[in-house]
């Protein structure tokens, strides 16, 4: 079982949805967890713990390299695995929660979000929302057919560790033709500005049964 953070928002005769947090490479459980109290009260709130150390309070997913040309280059297999691991460690905490498998939402940024994106398509019966931050759909998820969940998608415009091509030419093409993706940008680097983080609110609260 991978190391994690819970916000249980009370005991409730009904199973609880839950929003799982998958941080970016780098980076750790407390960081997305500072969202808790913000994100919808009817939740569980889950930031799950990568499980490859790179240093004090410094996880990742999957290791990342940097190629000749100075792009960052990752490992699909390891990717893939990753992927695996955590809709592993979801159905786990499903279960010993108690928590509504019909309503499981992702909230990840940069290496979180393009494992949110895998893990949407890999498990559409699985996942209801994503909510997907500077990060893209990489070319090893099979994007083609129609999207069962709904998405809300930002990126910095000044992002110089994902640049926002990856982002336009990955997810902008699919909320032009779905309309439960949304695609939004903002003028910032790679981190979530206070716009973004209140418009993700919004959808959220919308989006919210």
């Amino acid at each position: 079982m991978l190391e994690y953070r819970i916000q249980n928002n009370g005991n409730s005769d009904n199973k609880r949805p839950a929003v799982f947090l998958i941080h970016g490479y780098g980076s750790n459980a407390d960081d997305l967890f500072s969202f808790a109290s913000y994100l919808p009260k009817n939740h569980t709130i889950i930031a799950l713990q990568a499980p490859l150390s790179l240093g004090d309070k410094s996880f990742a997913w999957y290791p990342l390299s940097i190629n000749t040309n100075g792009e960052i280059r990752s490992e699909n297999d390891t990717a893939w695995t990753a992927v695996d691991l955590i809709i592993k460690n979801i159905d786990e905490l499903i279960k010993k929660y108690a928590l509504n498998l019909n309503d499981i939402s992702l909230l990840g940024f940069s290496q979180g979000a393009i494992l949110s994106w895998a893990l949407g398509f890999r498990f559409p019966d699985k996942i209801r929302r994503i909510i997907a931050l500077s990060g893209f759909i990489h070319e090893s998820i099979n994007a083609d057919k129609e999207p069962e969940f709904i998405a809300y998608a930002a990126h910095g415009t000044n992002d110089e560790v994902i640049p926002v091509l990856k982002a336009r030419e990955s997810i902008l093409p699919l909320s032009k033709k779905y309309s439960e993706i949304q695609y939004h940008e903002y003028p910032d680097g790679h981190t979530i500005s206070q716009e973004n983080f209140a418009n993700l609110i919004k959808w959220l609260n919308k989006t919210n049964l």
